[in-house]
């Protein structure tokens, strides 16, 4: 959302140790200091509720996992930035008042929380709609393509984000009605691309795919620059790997805005990016990610051995060659075959074992690749191609090397391109030849260089590498080496499948701001949000988007067991598909929007306080309405008891007046019924029907509510 002035001004924390730094400033990180560890904020009342479900709708739930500072840190951000300007201001309680009342937001931002929740899907993507961490236009999401995976290989593919934004749009269909094509077929095509995404059990890239995309507003973002080049622009309240778990970039290092100014604690940050390349293909032979595995995550050697498909023993054997076994002591004997040789009798190969070692050795895998035909190989080709026919027309359509005429001819390169690749497009280096005598001189190309009338060449074929087809590619940790502000700028995020909810951006492993339930991996959910007979809503006359009174009991009744019939009938054909085999990615497609889902919400107090000032409004959609009662009135009170009070007096309960608004109140205050009528009739309140009553109209219907909250009576009323 877009920051006001006085917020970038004077609202962000800092500390004496802090670095600032200009937008194109080039500032190392070799003097930074380990920070002094500051005792964690604790709230007994919070603590207290900790885990403990609050029950919300017939089986929802929302309850906190964990959550960082308190009233006092908010007061601590607010005063480092005022310094001496808070001296005038005494009382804790009267500064977080002050803050609210003047909309400086960033002092909030310094408490999170992290909260579980179960809901229905149809209110869970009301949900959703309140993202706060983002990636700034500009960034490049990396997929793979299909092709190169099948050359068993990696070929990346990079798409700007706002692009896919774009992509997920509906198109306008402009077309005859015979032919209308799907509006959202860029978004189908967009959902089934691969996105690298990091397996957080192994640190291998993987794939996943994307949901959604979301456009969330022009936001301040910051530039992060890491010491191996790769940069991103996001929001300081973006997650993102480091060594010790998924934090934001505040939460982290401190990073925060102060003028125009990125703001840091010095230290050393270390997050994860896209990987390197373990070229034997073996992940279980690759010291340092074993090392990670077996000391650093403290995993078991199962685990390992599941994670990188081989044996229990193997990994075993590989932990003690490489010296990382704890010490726990070891064998008492040595095995019993050490040493032993064994002769196997002639083995007789099968047709499929055949077949599956062809597979295998194909392509990259073969001994004789040489590395494909690049884009710029294929070029030369192409224009080969096209200027073969002068060249033959040009030599009689006769071979240049044994003078016959010949039913097929080649146009060849007289100084091979790999030799000069200058003269790649150059027809005075084409010839014609014969298929017999092309292959001939393929066998050297060299020596029939001058016999062909092109100038003697000398260049020797330099050997490549052979890249094994298996490679392995895991997640690797870079330092990040500073911060700069990158300016205003449009924002997006993105939400992915699981069971991992990060993904590859500009190289760098990042997550979104939301963690759901997949039904791609997990079985759905068996419950469904139920209505009661009284609790069918009409709608509202006025306001497409709401609702108002409730149909009679009898008739809810009818609806109640029609919807009890609908959701039973979609989870018995659900669990059918299952019980076939049906992948469950294809046998959730039927599931109703009332079915249950859960996810873990990460928000900040700031943004926290603008999501339930918009769901607990008397207009939002009653089911999240329910939700956010829960939040505010149950946890958020609990947890920030002097902010609350200060979001119930000035935002929750406040009246905003507009400057129509204001003038109107103000005539009919001075008893200028006319006046008012005038102003009013002005800025289109007063439209007339055709019978010569006053026509609906939203505005003037929320200024009446207003009138009468403040004991006025309305002139046209």
């Amino acid at each position: 959302m877009p920051s006001d002035s006085a917020n970038s001004r004077d609202s962000m924390s800092g500390s004496e140790t802090s670095r600032v730094t200009e937008p194109t400033s080039d500032t190392g990180s070799a003097d930074r200091a380990v920070p002094e560890q500051v005792p964690r904020a604790s709230v007994p009342a919070l603590d207290a509720m900790l885990g403990r479900p609050f029950k919300v709708l017939d089986d929802g739930f929302v309850r906190v996992l964990d959550y960082m500072g308190d009233d006092a840190a908010v007061v601590q951000a607010a005063r480092i930035s005022y310094g001496a300007g808070t001296k005038q201001i005494h009382q804790d309680r009267g500064l977080i008042r002050y803050l609210m009342r003047k909309h400086h937001t960033t002092p909030f931002e310094m408490c999170d929380i992290k909260l579980h929740v179960r809901v229905p899907m149809d209110t869970w993507r009301q949900w959703v709609r309140h993202r706060t961490a983002c990636l700034a236009a500009g960034t490049d999401l990396v997929f793979d393509l299909p092709g190169g995976l099948r050359r068993q290989g990696r070929q990346a593919y990079r798409v700007k984000i706002e692009e896919l934004y774009r992509k997920f749009q509906p198109t306008l269909n402009r077309t005859r009605p015979d032919t209308q094509r799907n509006p959202c077929f860029g978004a189908g095509r967009v959902r089934a691309m691969l996105l690298r995404q990091m397996n957080e059990d192994t640190g291998l890239i993987q794939h996943t795919h994307i949901v959604n995309v979301y456009k969330n507003g022009i936001k301040p973002v910051f530039r992060m620059i890491l010491c191996d080049g790769k940069t991103i622009e996001c929001t300081a309240d973006h997650r993102f790997r480091f060594a010790d778990g998924w934090k934001t970039l505040a939460a982290a290092t401190g990073l925060r805005l102060v003028g125009r100014h990125a703001v840091w604690t010095p230290g050393n940050y270390d997050l994860y990016v896209n990987g390197r390349e373990l070229s034997d293909g073996v992940i279980h032979r690759d010291r340092s990610w074993l090392n990670e595995q077996y000391n650093v995550l403290n995993r078991r050697i199962s685990d390992i051995a599941a994670a990188a498909g081989i044996s229990y023993p193997t990994i075993r054997k590989w932990i003690r060659k490489y010296g990382l076994a704890h010490a726990k002591g070891g064998r008492s004997t040595p095995p019993w075959n050490v040493g032993r040789r064994y002769r196997l009798g002639p083995r007789r190969l099968s047709s499929a074992f055949t077949a599956a070692n062809r597979r295998v050795r194909s392509g990259p895998a073969s001994n004789f690749w040489r590395g494909g035909v690049t884009s710029g190989r294929a070029s030369v080709a192409r224009w080969t191609a096209q200027a073969a026919r002068r060249v033959h027309d040009r030599n009689g359509w006769t071979c240049q090397l044994c003078h016959e005429r010949s039913a097929t001819l080649h146009a060849h390169h007289i100084v091979p391109v790999w030799a000069d690749a200058s003269r790649a497009r150059d027809e005075r280096n084409l010839t014609t030849l014969c298929i017999r005598c092309h292959r001939r001189v393929h066998l050297d190309e060299l020596a029939y260089v001058e016999q062909l009338g092109g100038p003697p060449a000398r260049a020797e074929w330099v050997r490549r590498p052979r890249i094994a087809w298996n490679r392995v590619v895991a997640a690797k940790m870079v330092r990040i080496e500073r911060f700069e502000y990158a300016g205003e700028k449009d924002t997006y995020d993105i939400e992915v499948e699981g069971p991992y909810h990060n993904f590859v951006a500009n190289g760098i492993v990042t997550h979104n701001s939301v963690n759901e339930y997949s039904t791609r991996y997990s079985v759905a959910i068996d419950a469904t949000q139920q209505t009661a007979p009284d609790e069918w809503r009409l709608q509202a006359a006025g306001n497409r988007q709401g609702s108002s009174g409730t149909l009679p009991v009898e008739a809810g009744e009818r609806l109640s067991a029609a919807e009890r019939a609908l959701q039973d009938e979609a989870r018995r054909v659900y669990e059918e598909r299952l019980a076939a085999g049906v992948a469950r990615e294809q046998a959730r497609k039927d599931l109703p929007l009332s079915t249950y889902t859960e996810a873990y919400w990460k928000i900040n107090l700031h943004n926290l306080l603008h999501f339930l000032h918009l769901r607990m409004d008397d207009h939002a959609q009653e089911e999240i309405r329910a939700y956010a009662r829960v939040i505010g009135e149950e946890i958020v009170a609990a947890w920030v008891p002097i902010a609350w009070e200060a979001f119930l007096d000035y935002r929750r309960h406040a009246l905003q007046l507009s400057g129509i608004e204001t003038e109107i109140v103000r005539l009919i205050n001075l008893d200028d019924r006319a006046g008012a009528l005038r102003v009013a009739g002005e800025h289109g309140l007063l439209t007339r029907r055709r019978d010569g009553g006053l026509a609906r109209n939203r505005e003037r219907a929320e200024l009446d509510t207003k009138l009468a909250l403040l004991g006025l009576v309305a002139p046209w009323s």
